[in-house]
């Protein structure tokens, strides 16, 4: 609502968009059909649910993950990773999928960020909108996560 993609003169909508993305859901198909079934209900003009609808969705896949029993609600104070574990509970290179690929890796910031430009000077201007591995400021640390280091307290 802050951003200005769900308007909050819509009575009720903040309660209605919550109910729908907090109910249980198996697979994020499902979730993606619940949520355009609850918020049809809440607001059967389709040219006011069909935004709502497609920005609550939008904010399920960005913040649910059914399949691992994993929402914003889980784990609510591991939301990143530079001064705690975060994401890195999980995908830290030593968890396996079901498939036996091994999940993201600490050292792979590129399977979360895409770093358009970085450094200092001409550097900063060597834009590439295909992104730049990420190269740490004063040595490579491939092998450390952010929080090995990074503690939010002195450094160690």
């Amino acid at each position: 609502m802050s951003t200005g993609r769900l308007d909050p003169k819509i009575p009720w909508l903040k309660s209605k968009v919550v109910e729908a993305l907090v109910k249980p859901y198996a697979t994020k198909a499902e979730a993606e059909q619940g949520i355009a079934n609850s918020l049809r209900e809440a607001y059967p003009d389709p040219a006011q649910a069909n935004p709502i609808i497609k920005e609550t969705q939008a904010i399920y896949r960005e913040n649910f993950f059914p399949e691992v029993k994993v929402d914003w609600r889980t784990y609510p104070d591991f939301v990143g990773h530079k001064n705690w574990n975060g994401c890195f509970r999980c995908h830290d290179g030593k968890h396996v999928a079901a498939d036996g690929k091994v999940s993201i890796k600490a050292s792979d910031c590129r399977s979360c960020h895409l770093i358009l430009a970085q450094g200092s000077g001409e550097a900063l201007e060597q834009i590439n909108a295909k992104g730049h591995d990420f190269i740490h400021t004063d040595a490579p640390y491939a092998e450390f996560s952010c929080v090995d280091c990074h503690t939010g307290g002195p450094q160690k």
